[in-house]
């Protein structure tokens, strides 16, 4: 798998008020793309995700469940908030690691980016989605942050504190 980094700067986006509904269930359901997702924070830092789509690419229907384990590993300077990504608990993907950095660039204009070092899929996902898994993760990352950005832009961040 490639490497994959996306990085966004978002206007009406304040840093803390993000960090904070990172942990909001809703948020996720809100932004996630995909035709049906069901959220819940089973720990302050676990988000419980169940998710149907479709993905286009392919033309295969997907369906998973697991737990993205959000660690945060605190501020590193002139470099912003970094937060570890984790998945676990899912029987399509054996192992994504990856890093959320989320920086003031002002007091409403944020720098969130999204690096995703490592996916390894289970052998039986693994040949339903073929070459197209490093694509259809790009595709997936590059809309969630479209919807944050769009969030952002209507002032509906706050709705979710």
């Amino acid at each position: 798998m490639a490497k994959i980094s996306k990085v966004l700067e978002i206007d009406n986006c304040n840093k803390e008020d993000l960090l904070k509904v990172i942990y909001n269930a809703k948020f996720w359901e809100e932004i996630t793309p995909t035709t049906e997702v069901n959220a819940e924070f089973i720990a302050p830092n676990v988000l419980y995700s169940r998710i149907k789509d479709q993905i286009s690419l392919i033309n295969v229907p997907i369906e998973m469940e697991g737990e993205l384990v959000l660690t945060d590993l605190g501020e590193q300077e002139g470099k912003g908030k970094l937060i570890e990504l984790n998945v676990r608990n899912n029987k399509n993907v054996r192992k994504l690691e990856g890093r959320l950095r989320v920086k003031a660039l002002s007091q409403n204009k944020t720098k969130i980016g999204v690096f995703i070092d490592t996916l390894i899929l289970d052998s039986e996902f693994l040949n339903l989605f073929g070459g197209a898994a490093d694509l259809t993760l790009q595709r997936k990352i590059t809309e969630i942050l479209r919807n944050l950005e769009k969030i952002c832009k209507n002032n509906k961040l706050r709705e979710f504190l």
